[in-house]
């Protein structure tokens, strides 16, 4: 079970008090002490999704819950052990993966580079898919890798204590991972909206099917039916 939330900041207003109740105190204290509100809306966002969909899907668990992280940053719930998730937002989004096995989580905005940072960061083999692509093509090549390396440094725990060079992804039909000369047991789901990449990489060797929710923040904690209500109304 795979469930990926995704929420547009552009509609959130982070300085509402509402939403304070929602969201841990840990959460809400880093929240305000970002300068740029849209920096705050990013920071209030994740958590929010992550208690929405934690109530949706486990509605026996008290919301707003309290997690903690791990020696290398990685953020588990203490409480509920078998509950895996990961955040991560970029630009005007916001995303929460949870599931029941280990996972990791990375969306991007496609903003132009400067080449160089592929052969840079990126594996040989990874910096010639890249160039092998159509010029117009290339850009999109990178934020493939890149999104999908990143989910899985997380999906480890490590985060960027791994150095991105450090395996190799080979792309086809099937996504695979190398590292130390080894296949490593994960699978990924990638995918594009708007000018934003986003992957999903989560422990096992079969591909799942993940189809992403889309949360518009006033519709965030209501009931089914005060969600019909709110969305029909003018029908």
């Amino acid at each position: 079970m795979i469930k990926l939330y995704l929420m547009k900041i552009s509609g959130l207003e982070p300085d509402d008090i509402k939403w304070k109740k929602h969201v841990s105190p840990k959460r809400y204290e880093k929240m305000l002490s970002y300068r740029q509100k849209k920096d705050r809306a990013l920071s209030l966002g994740v958590e929010l999704l992550l208690n929405a969909a934690l109530q949706e899907l486990y509605p026996g668990i008290r919301c707003p819950v309290a997690y903690v992280e791990d020696e290398n940053g990685k953020p588990y719930l203490p409480d509920y052990p078998a509950i895996y998730f990961n955040l991560s937002h970029a630009e005007e989004y916001a995303a929460c993966a949870l599931s029941d096995a280990a996972l990791g989580v990375d969306i991007e905005y496609c903003a132009d580079i400067d080449g160089d940072i592929a052969r840079s960061y990126f594996t040989g083999q990874e910096y010639e898919y890249i160039c092998g692509k159509p010029e117009s093509k290339r850009l999109e090549a990178f934020y493939d890798l890149w999104v999908l390396k990143e989910s899985y440094m997380k999906a480890c725990g490590v985060g960027f204590r791994l150095a991105l060079d450090a395996f190799c992804l080979q792309m086809g039909d099937r996504i695979t991972l190398l590292q130390d000369g080894q296949i490593q047991p994960c699978s990924f789901f990638l995918t594009q909206f708007e000018n934003y990449k986003l992957a999903v990489c989560y422990q096992g060797d079969e591909d799942a099917s993940i189809t992403p929710i889309f949360c518009e923040p006033q519709n965030l904690y209501l009931t089914p039916l005060q969600k019909f209500i709110n969305i029909h109304w003018l029908v």
